[in-house]
């Protein structure tokens, strides 16, 4: 018995040059772990990190589609302006249009657009409507001596990029066509 080494301990043993038996070798864990993370980078690239500014909706233009016994159809055509300085992947749009506070007319938009940085884009939307409201405000409206009528569109933009919807408010006024 060798002085200073206990008894039934083996002597630590280095083997440097044996390979162990993995079952699997670590860098194969690294590679795709690696992909995966660049994966994920990427993804969040394409989500904004902060609210957009509302994009800001004008109504171009209104125009009879169709004119029915009980309903009319309406193509609305809004230019919708972006703010902020990146593009704006419009999913859905959806409104309201009044005239002096009276609903008028409901309408979706599913239409995918996007609207550049700092620019704008036009968006049709297909819009159905009761003629006996249609006419019941508009009459009214022009059979008052006023200048002009007020109009007010209200809704809400989705964008695939960002979680919730972004609310916008137009109003406005038209001239009174009675007084032409």
């Amino acid at each position: 018995m060798k002085q200073g080494v206990p008894t039934g301990i083996p002597p630590l043993v280095l083997d440097t040059h044996r390979k162990r038996n993995l079952p699997m070798d670590h860098r194969s864990i690294y590679a795709p772990l690696l992909v995966l993370l660049c994966l994920l980078l990427s993804a969040c690239t394409t989500m904004l990190t902060s609210r957009p500014l509302a994009p800001k909706v004008d109504v171009d233009s209104v125009k009879a589609e169709k004119i029915g016994l009980t309903r009319q159809n309406l193509l609305f055509r809004l230019s919708v302006s972006n703010p902020n300085s990146f593009d704006l992947p419009l999913q859905t749009l959806n409104f309201v249009a009044a005239v002096d506070g009276v609903e008028l007319a409901q309408g979706l938009s599913a239409e995918r657009v996007t609207i550049p940085a700092n620019g704008k884009a036009m968006l049709e939307v297909h819009v159905s409507t009761s003629i006996n409201k249609l006419l019941s405000q508009l009459l009214l409206a022009t059979n008052q001596s006023r200048k002009n009528i007020a109009y007010e569109v209200r809704g809400f933009v989705k964008l695939s990029n960002w979680p919730a919807r972004i609310p916008f408010n137009v109003d406005g006024a038209l001239e009174n066509p009675a007084l032409r």
